[in-house]
């Protein structure tokens, strides 16, 4: 799981993680096989795949370490990462509570809200730039380039 963490604190989630993309040496283990590596930030399917990396791994790993059939390392995790608290140092536990508070739906509206204003606005200034920098210019004007 170490490995799992470190590659999410850098902003990475393997996608195809078990324990044939795994090599150990006397150094430790090195993950292998990157190319379907996702951009956490930027997946939308990175919590699930994530969650199968580690549920690939935990499920391998606890044939030899029963205890290990009960944790819940993806979730905690993945919640360290949203929080913004998940750095190298953080030791996992494998436990987790899931939240029971009841989401603001106001609040979440009244963010799209004023992000939907801001764009709105953006693009105001954008096209009063626009105007700006050719007011001579006819909106569809076409030009001619000739090849001596």
């Amino acid at each position: 799981m170490h490995y799992v963490k470190l590659m999410l604190c850098a902003g990475l989630v393997h996608g195809d993680l078990s324990e044939f993309n795994v090599l150990v040496d006397e150094y430790g283990p090195v993950i292998i096989d990157l190319p379907q590596a996702v951009d956490a930030a930027a997946n939308n399917n990175a919590e699930r795949m994530l969650a199968r990396d580690v549920n690939n791994m935990t499920s391998y790993y606890a044939l030899f370490a029963p205890e290990l059939k009960g944790t819940q390392y993806a979730k905690e995790i993945w919640a360290l990462y949203e929080e913004g608290e998940l750095h190298p140092e953080v030791e996992l536990t494998g436990h987790f509570e899931e939240s029971t508070q009841a989401a603001d739906v106001d609040v979440v509206l009244q963010e799209i809200q004023a992000a939907l204003t801001e764009e709105l606005e953006r693009q105001e200034r954008l096209r009063e730039a626009e105007e700006l920098a050719w007011p001579m210019t006819p909106k569809y004007a076409s030009f001619s380039f000739f090849v001596f």
